[in-house]
């Protein structure tokens, strides 16, 4: 028997997704589970913003004139919502319907779980890596126990940054692993320039890195370096550059983490001047 109704804030951190936010909100919209919907334009270029802003009243939009990071934009939705629970949701999905939002709050309606991480599966049986259950973006947490990490959010870079640390909250029994069939999303490269991309790639891994204490900046040195990886816009002039950092440790993680995994997807990318 399902008990009564939890109060629902969907939290929508959205940045350059001129293409798809507009159905993410209207999916959220349909659904009856969804008490209020809190969009943060994370300093949009293209016409998010104004995509966002036609909605009126139906949502509750933070507007950052300059990009703060997926971290920031988070713990500001936290921080107005007025839910019991906070459902995170990614502004770039495909295929979204009201039946994913149900799967995700089924558990907590039915007091089953006190956590539930969302995964994409385009697979009808359901199967997905175990990798993609700790990056997921689609997740509900109860409000309350959020709030004291608002900061700790604050602080994380790229979007895996803040998913590493909402992983540390809870153990792994209070969590609920959700498939979301014929849900999906597009590769960076495909709704990005290739520059735009690798910037983002790379401030995602150096966040997940960063957060899970694999790598510590110790020094002014280590900072500037990594800083200076954000400037590249050539898949060689990145590998150049990782290759000269001096911190042993970082440069080691980066290229395991992050060259082999930008290299499995190197045919879309143009190995020269990005476009």
């Amino acid at each position: 028997m399902i008990n009564k109704k939890p109060q629902v804030s969907a939290i929508v951190p959205v940045f350059n997704e001129e293409k798809r936010v507009r159905k993410v909100i209207g999916t959220l919209l349909k659904s009856r589970l969804i008490s209020e919907i809190i969009c943060i334009n994370d300093g949009s270029t293209d016409k998010s913003l104004s995509i966002l802003k036609k909605f009126g009243q139906k949502i509750n939009l933070i507007n950052f004139k300059e990009n703060q990071g997926k971290g920031t934009a988070v713990a500001a939705g936290i921080k107005k919502a007025s839910g019991d629970y906070l459902l995170f949701c990614d502004s770039d999905l495909i295929n979204f319907t009201t039946s994913h939002v149900k799967s995700m709050i089924e558990p907590i309606s039915r007091r089953e779980s006190s956590v539930v991480l969302a995964v994409p599966t385009q697979d009808q049986t359901g199967k997905y890596g175990k990798h993609e259950v700790y990056l997921a973006g689609e997740r509900v947490y109860p409000r309350k126990v959020l709030l004291p990490y608002l900061s700790k959010l604050t602080r994380t870079k790229g979007a895996g940054g803040s998913e590493i640390v909402l992983n540390t909250l809870f153990p792994k029994k209070a969590v609920t692993v959700v498939p979301l069939i014929g849900l999906y999303k597009p590769f960076k490269v495909s709704k990005w320039s290739s520059t735009m991309a690798l910037k983002q790639y790379l401030f995602s891994i150096v966040g997940v890195l960063q957060e899970s204490g694999r790598i510590e900046i110790n020094s002014i040195r280590d900072l500037k370096q990594l800083e200076n990886l954000i400037q590249v816009d050539t898949f060689e002039g990145l590998i150049e550059k990782i290759d000269e950092i001096k911190n042993k440790k970082i440069r080691s993680l980066l290229e395991k983490y992050f060259l082999k995994y930008i290299s499995k997807y190197a045919k879309n990318f143009k190995l020269g001047k990005f476009i």
